[in-house]
């Protein structure tokens, strides 16, 4: 049974705080873990950050950042509060467990108790619109209510094992967020419904120490260093729908939660980054503008450094990385943004990912953006022609797009050696230049003619693709005959 909260203190009139700090995820980067993910189109303004990450390390899930009225939806029911159809999250998470084995439900990971239930809460549902969205997400910028401990127990439920905890009895964690400028749900104040969403920190997730004690989603911590309806609080975790509550006001009339809470911090401030992903040619540079928010909590000094990982898939040096500006100071509720220049060899291949941290003191906030190497490739077939005198021959010039490469490839030709004679052999290239989508191929043809005057003998024709200032070639060998002669 859900807590039902302390009224809340005077109500203050606040202007609702945008988290303007966020931009469209880029499907690119979303997808490399999450296949076939599609922004709904109830989403698709919404902020959403790229290069984000979960900062409960036992949460192998990238989240979108919403808003609590995005995860509410429009729709209200006959009491006032989210109806389960409005939300484009329908239906949650969910299990052949159950509701009260899903929500409690521990992500994979070495030490998962004994007899857990693979695979744990998934990254991304398939709503009742047969949209592919995230289950896990994050939200700045809120209030929280008074907490309260429930449902103490000393086992795992039975799709965590059923095994007793080995750190004693643990309980729910329950309280409410809030978008500031609203307060508590009641029967005679439904607007504030539809501003506001029950979270609990999960025993079993404390019980695995998931949570809990030295954990980013300690309530102990949660307690001493923040305020109710005062401070400024982020969190994450899964969308979830709970139907035991829904006449509950201290549970907005509403079966929505983040079950489990993952984590949370304090508000400051934000970093997000575009273009992310980023891609970069070969011995090239390109930017992406690291844009900085702070939250109405916030005002400081922000420094930044860049650090570079390589990919499974990358080869060759290390990508350099700089941040221009290197710092900045933030007022509050401001904005700023500097731009990350990332620039590779001309020996790079493959994926990177650029880790912007901003830090004020001890608080750092970071994203993390993925630069790909692309390019393209070059090649003829056949690699080799005989060329009558008088005649003409063709060899196609094949062209691929590499690692999601995109644009026109311009191509010329070159003889070698030069004749010393009245003529040598001449070329022509059709069509002169050839886009490439990414993924893509494309072709010319590679036309070689020996006029009667042409010395017999020996050529090569190089033929260059040049994009962006990368260049590639290939090679084609003419040996130009006498007719009746080899």
């Amino acid at each position: 049974m859900c807590p039902r909260n302390r009224s809340r203190l005077s109500h203050r009139k606040r202007s609702l705080l945008l988290v303007a700090f966020s931009f469209l995820l880029v499907l690119a980067s979303f997808l490399s873990s999450h296949p076939a993910v599609i922004l709904p189109s109830a989403i698709a303004s919404a902020p959403l950050a790229g290069g984000l990450s979960s900062w409960n390390p036992k949460v192998n899930c990238a989240p979108i950042v919403v808003t609590v009225e995005q995860i509410l939806g429009s729709q209200t029911n006959s009491l006032g509060g989210a109806t389960e159809n409005g939300s484009i999250f329908n239906p949650g998470i969910t299990s052949s467990y159950g509701p009260d084995n899903t929500k409690r439900w521990l992500t994979p990971s070495s030490t998962t108790p004994p007899g857990w239930v693979p695979p744990g809460p998934p990254c991304t549902i398939t709503n009742a619109q047969g949209q592919v969205v995230s289950a896990f997400v994050q939200i700045n910028g809120v209030e929280r209510s008074y907490p309260g401990d429930f449902n103490w127990n000393q086992a795992f439920v039975p799709i965590n094992g059923g095994a007793n905890y080995t750190n004693g009895l643990q309980s729910d964690t329950a309280f409410n967020v809030l978008t500031p400028g609203y307060s508590l749900c009641t029967s005679t104040n439904t607007t504030n419904c539809m501003h506001m969403i029950h979270v609990q920190i999960d025993r079993d997730w404390k019980g695995a120490g998931y949570c809990g004690p030295s954990t980013f989603c300690d309530n102990s911590t949660l307690l001493a260093e923040t305020v109710p309806y005062m401070t400024l609080i982020d969190v994450q975790g899964f969308v979830f729908w709970n139907p035991n509550d829904l006449d509950d006001n201290a549970h907005g009339f509403s079966g929505w939660e983040l079950h489990p809470l993952t984590a949370w911090r304090t508000s400051s401030f934000y970093v997000s980054a575009n273009p992310n992903p980023l891609p970069v040619m070969p011995g090239q540079s390109s930017t992406s503008t690291i844009s900085v928010s702070a939250s109405s909590q916030f005002s400081g000094s922000v420094s930044f450094t860049a650090t570079v990982s390589s990919g499974p898939s990358s080869s060759g040096p290390i990508p350099a990385a700089a941040v221009n500006p290197s710092s900045m100071f933030l007022q509050t509720s401001g904005v700023g943004s500097t731009t990350l220049t990332v620039t590779t060899a001309s020996s790079d291949a493959g994926n990177y990912t650029v880790t912007v941290t901003g830090a004020n003191g001890n608080m750092t906030r970071n994203v993390s953006v993925t630069v790909y190497v692309v390019d393209f490739s070059i090649q003829a077939n056949p690699r080799s022609l005989s060329v009558p005198i008088g005649s003409s021959s063709q060899s196609t010039i094949m062209l691929a797009s590499i690692n999601g490469f995109t644009g026109d490839v311009s191509l010329t030709s070159q003889v070698s050696p030069a004749s010393i004679s009245l003529s040598e052999p001449t070329t022509t290239l059709s069509p002169s230049v050839v886009s490439l989508a990414s993924g893509g191929s494309g072709s010319a043809v590679l036309t070689v003619s020996a006029s009667l005057l042409t010395t017999p003998g020996t050529y090569t024709v190089t033929v260059t693709g040049s994009s962006g200032g990368v260049s590639h070639t290939t090679t084609v060998t003419v040996t130009v005959t006498v007719a009746g002669l080899i």
